[in-house]
């Protein structure tokens, strides 16, 4: 694997189920406020420094998937 090349499903079965819960509990949180977090990379070994990359890719997918829903429903109440 080279690095940011993750896919969703791989970061959330390395990451576990309870950190990828909250991980996604503050992107859709996030996504409501309209705030996006900027990727903060670790400083440690490779393994730490993966399993963050795979936690920003969480966020961002969920982030991503309550932004479009954001945008869906105000397009339908514009209707």
């Amino acid at each position: 694997m080279t690095p940011n090349s993750f896919d969703i499903d791989t970061c959330k079965e390395v990451v576990g189920d309870e950190r990828m819960r909250v991980i996604e509990a503050k992107a859709r949180q996030d996504a409501d406020n309209g705030i996006t977090e900027k990727f903060q990379p670790t400083k440690g070994s490779y393994w730490i420094d993966v399993k963050s990359i795979m936690e920003h890719v969480i966020y961002t997918t969920a982030h991503k998937k309550r932004m479009e829903r954001v945008a869906r429903i105000k397009e339908r109440e514009k209707a």
